[in-house]
């Protein structure tokens, strides 16, 4: 015991000191149990009113993105709510998303919207569920390949879950400090905030970007990638064309579309090399045309999309790597064209390479939502 919990300590009774110091001892040790308990309870609050603003403010984002451009949905990235028509689902996820943002900026709400709130999210985690058996009937029909046997559907549905739970308990009691207390509170809601934003499109290239989705296609778009200076093919770009005439030999496509450039050290075309490659693998030279001017993602999708409407195409593959397919998905979906996405099996890139493209996909978003 130090000399200031001695000076604090109360003076009890003068013929039971030992039992006095110890019953102050018990006190004092239940309350800091409280006060930490108390502490962990606010903590997990705060946790919980970040990740319900980050998904509330995507689906409300999304529906902007669906009125700016016609077709556009992005809300299926979490949630498929099939059957109920596209106006329907609409509806339910700005009613959901309005009531998850006004909670987290909000949450000393009276127990109406606590409780209303909380009853949306948990349908959407039940909807969450169900979206996770049916992406196990659709690997067994054969129409999709993943490289994950646990679908995003099923790790949604597991945080969703407790985020209704935290959403209709009342929110704990605040300290004396109100104003320590509210920085601190923000801070926490802001990191939460920031976290969604970084693990979501991890997510997204873990689940969605490493999945095959087997449907026949009209054509199948391939990206470029580096050719060495000896004019071999990287890996990288050997592994997706291999993946474009694996489509093309079972009957997946009937085209194949070549896009790239030539780098300031590529001593050729990358669609040259992809061609030729392609052709050593049994494609005939008539099913690939090529598009010589695709120096990035965004060069590609202005130069291919109006070649594939000329054309007719309505079906379109694209093959890169798994974890450029959601970025490519948005570019395209931006241009009003929907794509089946196809992962290429190349080495496992440069962790910044990753990284990179985690800003990049919240860039393409917005710029196709905005």
């Amino acid at each position: 015991m130090t000399i200031l919990d001695q000076a604090h300590m109360p003076t009890g009774s003068a013929f039971h000191p030992a039992g006095s110091r110890r019953a102050w001892l018990a006190g004092r040790r239940a309350a800091e149990r409280a006060a930490g308990a108390s502490l962990t309870r606010q903590t997990l609050h705060a946790v919980a009113r970040g990740v319900a603003l980050f998904f509330g403010l995507f689906a409300l984002l999304n529906l902007v993105g669906e009125l700016r451009t016609p077709g556009f949905d992005q809300n299926i990235w979490w949630l498929d709510l099939r059957p109920l028509s596209a106006s329907l689902s609409a509806a339910v996820l700005g009613a959901a998303g309005l009531l998850l943002v006004w909670w987290a900026l909000r949450p000393a709400a009276p127990a109406w919207r606590r409780f209303l709130t909380a009853a949306a999210v948990a349908a959407l985690a039940v909807v969450a569920l169900k979206n996770g058996v049916t992406f196990y009937h659709v690997w067994a029909d054969g129409l999709i390949r993943p490289r994950m046997g646990l679908p995003f559907s099923l790790v949604l549905a597991v945080v969703l879950a407790p985020l209704a739970w935290a959403i209709a308990a009342l929110a704990p009691a605040s300290p004396r400090d109100q104003r320590r207390t509210r920085l601190r509170t923000a801070m926490i809601v802001m990191a939460s905030l920031g976290f969604c934003g970084v693990l979501f499109p991890v997510a997204q290239q873990q689940f969605f970007g490493k999945t095959a989705y087997l449907r026949p296609a009209q054509v199948a778009v391939v990206l470029g990638a580096q050719v060495h200076s000896d004019g071999t093919p990287s890996p990288t770009l050997a592994a997706r064309v291999r993946a474009a005439v694996q489509l093309y030999k079972q009957g997946q496509t009937a085209g194949l579309l070549m896009s790239g450039a030539r780098g300031v050290e590529e001593p050729a075309n990358e669609t040259a090399v992809m061609r030729s490659l392609a052709i050593a693998q049994g494609v005939p030279a008539s099913a690939i045309s090529v598009d010589p001017a695709g120096f990035n993602t965004d060069a590609t999708v202005r130069d291919t999309v109006p070649v594939l409407r000329a054309n007719g195409y309505r079906s379109v593959a694209v093959v890169t790597d798994y974890f450029h397919l959601p970025r490519v998905k948005l570019a395209y979906q931006r241009a009003g064209l929907d794509v089946i996405t196809v992962p290429s099996r190349g080495p496992e890139p440069p962790r910044i390479v990753v990284l990179r493209e985690i800003p990049a996909f919240w860039v393409y978003y917005l710029r196709a939502v905005l």
